[in-house]
């Protein structure tokens, strides 16, 4: 757990990116082992679309470009300065300014992959997101594409510090335990609550529904009752040892909780109604829950999650 952690964070220079920044900062200055690491990228223009007199000035294009790294190293500089002031360590933040840049997304994953840069963080929206009712286009590429690195979608308005954990009876939750120990737990005054909604029908039946006849369906009710008692056994082991691995960690035990549910209104929105109710601002799950659905990126509890959670800081571990 002692082990050095660094988080990629990208910035369009926009104000909801900066305050997302100063967020994170004011949420992590306590962990002692993490690093941030600064990304904005110049885009590079194209000046055949420019006016005859620019194009025929031989020094116009170098000096624009002169100019956008200048205002870059701005943008650099504004974003350490907020997380200086939220209190995070100078010595912990490192910036990474990217010339010529048409693809963020795409650099930031290639430098987190060459420096094992574990965690991608963006903010919610930027500059060019078209309106704050949608996710901008930039978190929602990460979304598509980081599946072997754990993505923040940060949205700076949270209502507290207090984390919601999605776990299944599946082995992503003890990455997601593993996860929320490592990066949350110096948040000793934070609640932390796990939080199970369990299947209506167990995971690996749903594509028989509908299909069978009576005595098969006999058959397969008694399968799973048993699968039933045996996935339930397995999400209480799961919480019995995140709960131990927060309390070692030094989180007060009347700060972990284990909450289970039915299903309701179904499970994305089951967690999301627990996000309300117990008024956390920071959520954590896995991409993926029991289906692991390679061709899509993310599983779709996570994608619903992802774009309803507006207010939160929704962490997708990988």
């Amino acid at each position: 757990m002692n082990e050095e952690k660094r988080i990629l964070f990208g910035t369009d220079g926009s104000d909801f990116s900066m305050k997302a920044l100063s967020k994170m900062g004011d949420l992590l200055k306590n962990n002692k082992h993490l690093k941030i690491t600064i990304f904005h990228a110049a885009s590079d223009i194209d000046f055949s679309s420019y006016s005859e007199v620019i194009c025929q000035s031989s020094d116009a294009e170098e000096k624009f470009q002169e100019l956008q790294v200048l205002e870059a190293e701005k943008v650099l500089k504004k974003a350490s300065d907020s997380l200086i002031q939220a209190g995070f360590d100078q010595a912990m933040i490192s910036t990474v300014l990217e010339n010529k840049c048409n693809d963020p997304s795409g650099f930031m994953l290639n430098m987190a992959h060459q420096e094992k840069i574990d965690t991608i963080a963006v903010a919610r929206w930027g500059k060019s997101t078209v309106s704050y009712k949608v996710l901008g286009s930039t978190p929602y590429r990460l979304s598509q594409t980081t599946d072997n690195r754990t993505l923040w979608v940060v949205d700076h308005r949270i209502s507290s510090s207090d984390v919601l954990i999605g776990i299944v009876g599946a082995s992503v939750s003890q990455r997601v335990v593993d996860y929320t120990v490592e990066y949350f737990s110096h948040l000793k005054d934070s609640k932390f609550t796990l939080f199970h909604v369990i299947p209506s029908v167990p995971p690996q039946f749903w594509e028989h529904e509908g299909t069978i006849d009576l005595e098969e369906g006999h058959e397969m009710q008694q399968k799973i009752v048993m699968w039933m008692k045996e996935y339930t056994d397995k999400v209480k082991e799961i919480a019995e040892d995140a709960k131990n691995k927060l309390v070692n960690a030094g989180v007060p035990e009347r700060n972990v909780v284990f909450r289970t549910m039915p299903t309701k209104k179904g499970i994305a929105r089951d967690i999301f109604l627990e996000l309300e109710r117990g008024k956390h601002g920071i959520l954590v799950l896995g991409r993926r829950g029991f289906r692991d659905d390679k061709d899509f990126a993310l599983g779709s509890k996570a994608n619903k999650l992802l774009i309803k959670c507006r207010g939160y800081i929704v962490c997708l571990v990988n």
